[in-house]
């Protein structure tokens, strides 16, 4: 450990605290919400993730770094600043989304989402947590490194990309990483204030949206009874609902089943999931409880372990919804449509792994004489996130954001200024650690 280089920059990111504060709000006030995220105007929104890296990219050249904006599409550009290390020394990539989701109604809003609100110990707005004060505490971490004098011997890459709010990794991270982008080692920026603050998270799962459809026979209501009294392949009427439930109730068992079966040391059991999050079923021809439905779509998300493989996820659902419907005269003969619309596989890095270990010593040692004090927790991201790119590119990776997770998405988002503060030296003692300082 370079005790003094340290030092240096610690109380220089402190001296920093306002200035830290300010760009975040100039941040929360661009409108960067993704413009393909569901029933958004694409027109009117597209434009604010190229505003937010530009901004970005302005943070980036103060802490001396050479910088790029490049992007998929108009108006939706990617930065990344470069500090070059004086040699010797690992590389390291500071990575978060410079998208967030919408606000929907600001009035819900104790203050205007898209003007950030500062109360003394809060920066509230729309990205304040997801994920805009994640990236400013890193470009301020790279900023208070200069400004202390601090030479890194390797590399710090900075990356602020665009598209994660829509899973559209090929947009950001991805194409970020295939032009070359690359390091030893990343800290994801995302929130990871779990059950105490700034988190280390190493792991992600596989996510997975599967559809089910099931036909029915239509008929009267009234032929209900008659229905259940005919139970063939070839019925007065058939509900497609009821015979949707049935293969819900046999995942279901599944789920159950899972709870033993699908495990991963850094998850706890019962993490890993066949959730049943939307149903839509009726008569095509008229929606009411006068007639017998006829058709019915079940959407799930599927969360399982990022060692498993997608095939054999896929394999053990579609076999338990097909011995279902072969002890079922009706499915038996109109056999249910199963598709998989989404994809996210998962990610990990060991606990045990030395960048792991790295980045819990750096975040205990930034913290001292703080309220986040002590050894930081250690657990899984619950949902996706962009971690799965850089460890399927070979690159140990962990989040450790400011922000709580039940903040992220969420009406009155706000972020504590201590956090971000204790997230920014977090981040310049990880590279001072493992990229190494002269």
């Amino acid at each position: 450990m370079n005790a003094e280089a340290t030092s240096r920059v610690l109380d220089r990111i402190d001296g920093l605290r306002d200035e830290l504060v300010a760009a975040l709000a100039d941040a929360i006030a661009i409108r960067s919400v993704n413009p393909t995220y569901p029933d958004q105007d694409y027109d009117d929104l597209v434009g604010g993730e190229s505003e937010v890296a530009g901004l970005l990219a302005g943070l980036y050249r103060e802490a001396g770094a050479e910088t790029e904006l490049f992007g998929e599409a108009p108006g939706r550009d990617n930065v990344v600043g470069v500090l070059r290390g004086s040699g010797g020394g690992r590389s390291l990539i500071f990575n978060g989304h410079v998208d967030v989701v919408p606000a929907d109604d600001p009035a819900q809003w104790t203050h205007p989402p898209f003007t950030a609100y500062v109360d003394g110990t809060h920066v509230w707005g729309r990205g304040s947590v997801d994920m805009k004060g994640g990236l400013i505490a890193q470009a301020f971490a790279a900023k208070a490194l200069r400004q202390a004098g601090v030479r890194l011997r390797g590399d710090l890459v900075l990356q602020g990309v665009a598209g994660e709010e829509n899973l559209e990794h090929h947009m950001g991270t991805s194409a970020v990483l295939e032009r070359g982008f690359t390091a030893e080692g990343a800290i994801i920026a995302e929130p990871t204030g779990a059950l105490s603050p700034l988190t280390v998270m190493p792991a992600t799962p596989g996510v997975l949206i599967m559809r089910i459809s099931v036909t029915g026979r239509s008929a009267h209501a009234a032929m209900r009874a008659r229905m259940r009294a005919e139970p063939t392949d070839d019925p007065v009427a058939a509900s497609a609902i009821d015979a949707a439930l049935r293969i819900h109730d046999a995942l279901r068992r599944l789920e159950d089943e899972w709870v033993e079966g699908r495990v991963d040391p850094l998850f706890e059991k019962g993490q890993f999931t066949i959730g049943l999050d939307v149903i839509d079923g009726g008569a095509r021809g008229s929606r009411n409880v006068a007639f017998i439905p006829d058709e019915t779509t079940l959407d799930y998300a599927i969360f399982y372990p990022p060692a498993a493989q997608l095939s054999e996820i896929q394999s053990e659902i579609v076999q338990t919804v097909t011995d279902i419907a072969k002890r079922d005269p009706w499915l038996r003969a109109n056999p249910p449509r199963i598709d998989w619309p989404m994809h996210y596989p998962g990610g990990r890095t060991d606990r045990d792994h030395p960048f792991t270990r790295m980045v819990c010593l750096a975040r205990e040692r930034a913290t001292l004489d703080t309220p986040f004090a002590g050894a930081p927790d250690v657990q899984p991201f619950p949902s996706a996130t962009d971690l799965t790119w850089f460890t399927a590119a070979g690159i140990p990776a962990v989040g450790l954001g400011p922000g709580a997770l039940t903040m992220a998405h969420s009406v009155d988002e706000r972020c504590a200024i201590d956090e971000l503060i204790c997230a920014a030296r977090t981040y310049a003692v990880a590279a001072i650690e493992w990229c190494g300082a002269e």
